[in-house]
């Protein structure tokens, strides 16, 4: 295991033993959700390719699987996106960031986690309008298949609710004093 995996199992495995049982069991769920999101994302590609060949190689195409990739696709996403948020793999621009201090960066970093609290509060509030709207109207999708959109549509305020929460649990881990590196990207 190399520097960089084992540094980061060990944020992993300090989260998994944390003494509060809040941040324990917010580890588990979203550890639950980021191989939820793996697994569907696999599944995405197992269905295109069988498309692909049922397509071009026995000329069958499906009904299927335009609706259920594309399911799978936006509840991957969404579920994914506390669990990037818990390991600090966010698309970040820290250049001027990284010449801060260090309160200044715990003040920058809580900014970053406000902004993006506020904005996943709102998204899973509006998303759970839609969704209920969805219900109401009996929307389904326009292929054959004719999937309930309330299927697709309910993976925004699940995923931005649980970003939500995500970003309330990594505040309160900063102001306790434990603020997280980044992941290094290089390109």
């Amino acid at each position: 295991m190399s520097d960089v995996n084992a540094s980061q199992h060990d944020k992993q495995a300090w989260r998994a033993a944390h003494p509060s049982r809040w941040v324990r069991f917010n580890h588990r769920i979203v550890t639950l959700c980021g191989r939820l999101a793996a697994a569907l994302f696999v599944t995405i590609a197992v269905m295109i390719t069988y498309e692909v060949v049922a397509r071009y190689i026995f000329l069958a195409p499906t009904i299927w699987v335009e609706d259920l990739s594309l399911l799978c696709q936006i509840w991957a996403s969404c579920l994914g996106a506390s669990w990037l948020l818990q390991h600090q793999a966010l698309i970040r621009i820290d250049m001027l960031i990284a010449r801060f201090g260090p309160r200044m960066r715990t003040l920058a970093e809580l900014w970053s986690l406000l902004v993006i609290a506020l904005f996943s509060a709102w998204v899973a509030w509006y998303g759970s309008e839609i969704v209920m709207e969805s219900i109401t109207m009996g929307s389904a999708s326009a292929s054959m298949l004719g999937l309930p959109m309330w299927l697709t549509k309910s993976a925004i305020p699940v995923g931005f609710g649980l970003l939500f929460i995500q970003c309330l649990t990594e505040a309160a881990l900063v102001l306790g004093g434990h603020l997280q590196a980044a992941e290094e990207v290089n390109i």
